[in-house]
């Protein structure tokens, strides 16, 4: 009799006990496929203050260390592009051709935006991440947190090089959800560049 009543005892413990194990792991499995879109979001917006970053270290050769001039750059500055029309022959180089009028060079002046975030440079984007170009510099998901930004210049080789990063922590990144004894360093940087190396890369892995 006793077994029996302990048997029933454990029969709903244990159907309990499944139950919080089950939650427990469909937890778990849903946290890392929010994390996964989250980091993604991230690394595509990373990538895109990169594209900005270069084109505005070509017209100012350097990189800009705020977003304030970054993205006045990006909204109100123009990037001048040299358009060629006709071919150089065999026999001369591009030089020899434009100075002999087979080829003319005209230079016209386009702005940034529409330089740097073009058809083509939208296509390679991941086409799952929407692209706000309003909200480049704020860290998704938060209440308008802005990425930190940073340049200047370093010594490689008795070279000086000019350097940029643009990050963020993954307790912004991963922010709002259960985030805590998972398997992200929350006080570790998703980030573009790098302050220390003559870097354009993320360090996600690409």
């Amino acid at each position: 009799m006793k077994a029996k009543q302990i048997a029933l005892i454990l029969i709903p413990l244990n159907i309990i006990l499944a139950y919080f194990v089950y939650n427990s792991i469909n937890s778990e499995v849903e946290f890392q496929k929010v994390a996964k879109i989250r980091i993604a979001e991230n690394v595509q917006n990373l990538k895109d203050l990169r594209a900005v970053q270069i084109a505005y270290k070509n017209k100012h050769q350097e990189f800009a260390d705020n977003f304030d001039s970054l993205l006045y750059f990006l909204n109100f500055d123009s990037i001048a592009v040299v358009k060629s029309e006709g071919e150089a022959p065999d026999t001369l180089t591009e030089l020899q051709a434009v100075k002999a009028g087979l080829i003319s060079r005209d230079t016209i002046f386009i702005d940034a935006k529409s330089h740097i975030f073009s058809e083509d440079y939208l296509g390679t984007r991941n086409q799952g991440i929407p692209f706000v170009m309003e909200a480049l510099q704020y860290i998704p998901h938060t209440k308008n947190k802005m990425y930190g930004i940073d340049a200047g210049n370093i010594e490689k080789g008795k070279v000086i090089v000019q350097v940029f990063e643009v990050f963020a922590k993954y307790s912004d990144v991963l922010i709002g959800l259960d985030a805590e004894n998972k398997k992200y360093d929350l006080q570790s940087q998703i980030k573009v560049g790098s302050m220390s190396e003559a870097s354009l890369n993320g360090n996600w892995g690409e």
